[in-house]
């Protein structure tokens, strides 16, 4: 089983993290090609602190545990928000993101989250995805990390090891992408269509933007000597 490790704090975007949180928890092993009973991620929130944090439309919520005593997970997920760009951000949340990337077979970011992957260093040389209405921002403070700005997801980094979105519902197709890297293509599928996510495709087999849809065809002309 993945541990999946999901940074929270005030400000955080509530779609950014409860897409990405519903996806992966309720991912099951593959039974012949059908979904099984074993789950196949353990996901749990972290945050600066274990007391509530206030997300940037209501909502709140107290984190599973604080980053003190987070062990480091199989994959970290940092979602986005108004908070995500707040100055300064905490030095205990940059540490914990820097640590972290060190074991994690992959980090990744949904929407601005990737404000955060930048400050602690992360993103540097690499190609990212963020919200479309901060990538310039993000280019002008980051010049060293090169902004995407025609994908919902992006695969970065030395090892395929980074993996940012797009703004907002792009992390649920980040987490279906996480499936099919843990899981195989068949069960992201699976998810997807659970989800009723009309949006999903295979980010490796097919170009960026999903197909457009056909023109509307002019009726045909009426039968002759007929008139209309």
């Amino acid at each position: 089983m993945k541990t999946v490790e999901m940074l929270l704090f005030d400000g955080v975007d509530e779609l950014d993290f409860c897409g990405p949180y519903e996806v992966l928890a309720s991912c099951r092993r593959l039974i012949n090609g059908r979904w099984g009973d074993k789950a196949v991620f353990h996901v749990e929130t972290v945050a600066e602190h274990r007391t509530t944090v206030e997300c940037a439309h209501g909502l709140r919520i107290t984190a599973d545990k604080s980053v003190a005593h987070s062990h480091y997970a199989d994959i970290v997920i940092v979602p986005g928000g108004p908070g995500a760009r707040r100055e300064p951000l905490p030095t205990t949340m940059l540490e914990y993101v820097y640590e972290a990337a060190k074991s994690a077979s992959v980090v990744c970011s949904v929407s601005t989250g990737v404000f955060i992957l930048a400050r602690a260093g992360l993103t540097d040389g690499y190609e990212v995805a963020t919200h479309h209405g901060q990538a310039d921002n993000l280019a002008k403070m980051y010049p060293r990390t090169t902004v995407v700005r025609d994908k919902r997801v992006v695969i970065s980094g030395k090892n395929k090891d980074l993996m940012t979105c797009a703004g907002i519902s792009s992390g649920i197709d980040l987490a279906l992408h996480l499936i099919a890297r843990v899981e195989g293509q068949q069960a992201a599928t699976l998810a997807a269509r659970r989800l009723e996510w009309p949006g999903y495709y295979d980010y490796n087999a097919r170009p960026a933007d999903p197909p457009r849809p056909s023109p509307v065809q002019p009726p045909p002309p009426p039968p002759r000597g007929m008139t209309r």
